[in-house]
Formats: structure tokens, C-alpha cells, sequence
């Protein structure tokens, strides 16, 4: 059974744009066919974009909510542990 393009992971998704890129460029595929790798492709990488957006709210959040405030001893020293 084939799975979902939500299901499919991230490399999964990457996999599927470079075959369909491979495909395209070796130019032996009819049009009609040409067309709907070019548009399963597209769908494959406008979901690989998603992923990264979330990834990268993902990141900023949890980067955000481990920042706590320091105590610096300088200009030139280490943190020497939290503030609070």
C-alpha cells in the first residue's frame, strides 16, 4: 500500500523530486506523463517546504523557551549561571 504524500517522511518526499527531476531531464517520457511527474514533483516539494517550515518554528520555539537570562562576571567572561 502506497502511502500518503502527508505520511511520506522528509527524505521519502526529497527521493521523489529528484527521481521526477532524473525523469524529466532525460526527456523520454510522453508529455502527458512528463506533465504529471512534473506536478507530482511540484507536490513533493511544496510539502518538503512545509516540513522545514515546521521544523523551523519547531526550532525557534524551543530556542526561545531555553533562553533564560545569565549573569555575565565581564565583557570577556563565561555566563557564571542563571540569573534566577
Amino acid at each position: 500500500m502506497a502511502k500518503k504524500k502527508e505520511d511520506l517522511k522528509f527524505e521519502e518526499l526529497v527521493a521523489q523530486v529528484e527521481a521526477a527531476l532524473q525523469q524529466l531531464e532525460a526527456g523520454d517520457l510522453p508529455l502527458e506523463e512528463a506533465l504529471k511527474r512534473y506536478e507530482d514533483g511540484v507536490a513533493a516539494l511544496r510539502r518538503c517546504f512545509d516540513i522545514l517550515k515546521q521544523a523551523e518554528k519547531k526550532v525557534m520555539q524551543l530556542s526561545e523557551r531555553d533562553t533564560e537570562p545569565t549573569e555575565f562576571a565581564g565583557n570577556d567572561e563565561e555566563p557564571k549561571g542563571k540569573l534566577f
